[in-house]
């Protein structure tokens, strides 16, 4: 017995895809005009802090300009310039309690060997714990932040770079410090610390740069702002 021919499947209609709307596209507000090359700021003329913008930016007025000053990388810059000077006993204060720190054998020894290279740098350690060492003084413009970090941190890049520890190799070891023993963004300062950051960005023309090489601060001139409100 021959099987009964299958009946055909009707077909099923496909729907046709909807196209989907062009994304609109907005007009793109004018950015403010950012001279950050122009930085004469002449110390004849008087400047004043205007305050802090999100808990990050330092802005100050001078004559026709307006000044943007990035309290973190101006302070990691000011930190690693004192630290490379070599001339930070005077900035050592002693701790009422040592800072322990556990390190590896090569760590200890690396630290150990440029004992003098830290206390230039305003650390004196006790090595009678190995492989702990203890600190004993720190700088002082580096005290409240988190030391054990820090020291663990001075103690891998001595390891690394122990057989030339005066090379360029060494300005890691400062950036790395300078970067976690600065004040950060967010951080709540007081006026007082904010001025006084500010002043020193003023006095010290090596302070346009954090130590990466991003911009410690820029400026705006009073047209540039004028123009985006359309009075120029």
């Amino acid at each position: 017995v021959n099987p009964a021919p299958a009946k055909p499947v009707p077909a099923v209609p496909v729907p046709e895809k909807k196209k989907e709307p062009a994304p609109v596209q907005l007009p793109k507000e004018p950015e403010p005009e950012m001279e950050q090359t122009t930085l004469e700021m002449p110390p004849e003329i008087e400047w004043r802090m205007v305050g802090e913008l999100y808990n990050s930016y330092i802005i100050v007025e001078q004559g026709d300009n307006a000044y943007l000053i990035d309290k973190h990388a101006a302070h990691e810059r000011i930190i690693f310039e004192q630290l490379k000077s070599r001339n930070c006993r005077q900035y050592s204060q002693m701790l009422m309690t040592g800072i322990r720190v556990l390190l590896t054998a090569d760590e200890f020894s690396a630290m150990e060997t440029n004992a003098e290279l830290l206390e230039d740098m305003g650390f004196v350690f006790d090595f009678s714990e190995r492989p702990c060492v203890v600190a004993k003084a720190v700088p002082t413009f580096i005290m409240e932040q988190d030391m054990e970090e820090i020291i663990s941190e001075i103690a891998d890049n001595l390891r690394l770079h122990r057989q030339n520890p005066q090379s360029r190799m060494l300005d890691d070891m400062l950036h790395s410090v300078a970067c976690k023993a600065a004040i950060r963004g967010n951080d709540k300062n007081d006026i007082t610390e904010l001025q006084a950051l500010a002043e020193q960005v003023y006095g010290d023309e090596k302070i346009r740069h954090c130590p990466h090489g991003r911009p410690v601060i820029f400026t705006m001139s009073k047209s540039s702002i004028e123009r985006q409100f359309g009075r120029a």
